[in-house]
């Protein structure tokens, strides 16, 4: 075997992309045998294994405390949307290659790998705190490494180790094998595709992103809507219940992006069960809740309106850190 080979394929080996996946089955239930089933990243484990974005080992487990690198981080990324204009390069004696490329192409801060063997940090484990950062360029902005993490922490993507700040996220901390797919679960959640980085460093300030305050006198609450949304939606309000609409779809198809219900803890319990939805608070027997809609409210014909709709629609997550009672 030649060397670049015998290299590209030891690498692939040690991410996980083998294509090897564990089949035997692990104590309560867990398809490997260093997962219990009580493990905290179990399920997200399970499910990137299941969209085959990574895999296990040969010997049955996952190493979900192994560290992660940059390049192993991006192809989770890169691999779990599968982006119609990612190429990939089979025969390239560097697999990591077509990742960093693609994430270049996109401007998000990347070491290439013609630069690794000089850059010390980029040879060792990726810190959360970069991780933070490629996160946040993933979905469209551009920031430094405690604004990344700042923006992550505020719209749900993150939670910190001891304490919502860049370091009570434990941004010096190494990434974990276990940490990144929940990472990259949690971006798929949220947003519909990846996004290119703006290429200017931006300051990251949720109160300037979200200014158009929404506030409903019936029930007392209120949130601030993302600036990018003024213009583009209707508001209808109904009983217990408030329609967004995306005032371009709703003729079509329509254009419902979400609702906001307030309902006792039953009820929510109950919506939860059925559809994705976004707790948002309580005020005595009072729980008030996004519901996302729970089938295609945009024109599969029209890709101008598809992408319209999706830009409004990842949005969404950033309602949750503005909403307060009146």
């Amino acid at each position: 075997m030649k060397k670049g080979a015998k290299a590209a394929t030891a690498a692939l080996l040690a991410f996980g992309l083998s294509g090897v996946c564990a089949s035997a089955s692990y104590g309560e239930g867990s398809a490997f045998k260093d997962v219990p089933g009580d493990f905290w990243g179990r399920e997200a484990i399970e499910w990137a294994v299941g969209d085959k974005f990574v895999d296990g080992y040969p010997d049955g487990t996952f190493k979900p405390a192994q560290a992660v690198v940059q390049n192993e981080f991006l192809a989770m990324l890169i691999r779990a949307y599968r982006p119609a204009d990612f190429k990939p390069d089979p025969g390239s004696p560097d697999w990591a290659s077509p990742y960093v490329d693609y994430a270049s192409r996109l401007g998000w801060p990347v070491v290439q790998t013609s630069d690794i063997d000089r850059n010390a940090s980029a040879r060792k484990g990726l810190t959360r705190g970069r991780a933070a950062q490629l996160l946040a360029s993933a979905s469209g902005r551009h920031y430094s490494v405690d604004d990344s993490i700042r923006y992550l922490l505020d719209v749900g993507l993150a939670e910190g180790k001891e304490a919502r700040t860049p370091e009570g996220f434990g941004k010096d901390d190494t990434l974990s094998r276990a940490e990144a797919v929940t990472f990259v679960q949690r971006l798929k959640v949220n947003e519909s595709r990846l996004r290119p980085s703006p290429g200017s460093l931006e300051v990251y300030d949720l109160s300037k992103l979200n200014t158009v305050a929404y506030a409903n006198k019936t029930y007392g609450y209120s949130f601030k809507l993302p600036a990018e949304w003024e213009g583009q939606i209707d508001i209808e309000e109904e009983g217990t219940s408030v329609r967004f609409i995306h005032r371009a779809s709703k003729a079509a198809a329509g254009g419902l992006l979400f609702s906001v219900n307030v309902g006792l803890e039953e009820d929510y319990e109950q919506t939860n069960e059925l559809i994705r939805t976004v707790y948002l608070g309580a005020k005595g027997d009072r729980h008030v809740y996004i519901c996302y809609p729970s089938d295609v409210q945009y024109s599969l014909e029209d890709a101008k309106l598809s992408a319209e709709y999706h830009d409004l629609s990842d949005g969404i997550k950033s309602l949750k850190p503005t909403f307060q009672w009146k």
